[in-house]
């Protein structure tokens, strides 16, 4: 079976930090693809705040189009309605049926998983990949990690990937001040946001 990565996020902007998780993903898993998800109706965060999805959707694609390995899909972009996890899963799964899942997540989300929109038919589409930043105990970790394995029987893996302190919003706040972010995010998505004056 084709092994492929997914990588949710709102990618606002996309940045190193989330290159470098979808890399150590992609070697680690022997995965032959990872496919980048930008967040279309979240239910976590308000949208009154995030930058129009067609542009983070196009921030994301400059990001990964010249590695071979990383697209970038629209899954989450095609519909009106919420951009639950497990409803975006199962959509890949009925479209690529000879494809295994990988979805991967921050610890941060780990954290409170069990309270995301059924946790059991995420864990029945995927195996489950956790990168963990530097503000999270790896013990800590690893214990959630067992516990969430025997709530819903997942398939659920750290990833061994440098740690990055690098967020959207640390970018969002260096733009609004005035300060170069070309040491954090690729210098593709940089020039766009600055055609398009974003986040200024």
């Amino acid at each position: 079976m084709k092994k492929v990565g997914i990588f949710g996020g709102s990618f606002d902007p996309i940045h190193n930090g989330h290159i470098a998780i979808a890399e150590s993903a992609y070697r680690e898993f022997f995965l032959d693809e990872v496919w980048f998800v930008p967040a279309g109706h979240s239910p976590n965060k308000n949208e009154t705040q995030m930058t129009d999805a067609l542009l983070r959707a196009e921030m994301t694609e400059l990001a990964v189009k010249d590695i071979p390995y990383f697209k970038m899909s629209a899954v989450e972009l095609e519909t009106s309605e919420i951009s639950y996890t497990y409803l975006t899963l199962s959509k890949l799964k009925e479209r690529f049926p000879n494809t295994k899942l990988y979805f991967i997540m921050g610890a941060d989300s780990l954290d409170y998983f069990e309270k995301w929109y059924h946790p059991e038919r995420i864990c029945k589409a995927a195996a489950l990949l956790v990168a963990v930043r530097n503000e999270f105990d790896g013990q800590a970790v690893s214990e959630k990690i067992r516990h969430i394995h025997t709530l819903f029987s997942a398939e659920i893996y750290p990833l061994s990937c440098e740690k990055t302190d690098i967020s959207s919003s640390q970018v969002r706040t260096r733009i609004k001040n005035g300060e170069s972010v070309l040491e954090l995010i690729p210098e593709q998505v940089c020039q766009y946001i600055g055609t398009h004056h974003l986040y200024e």
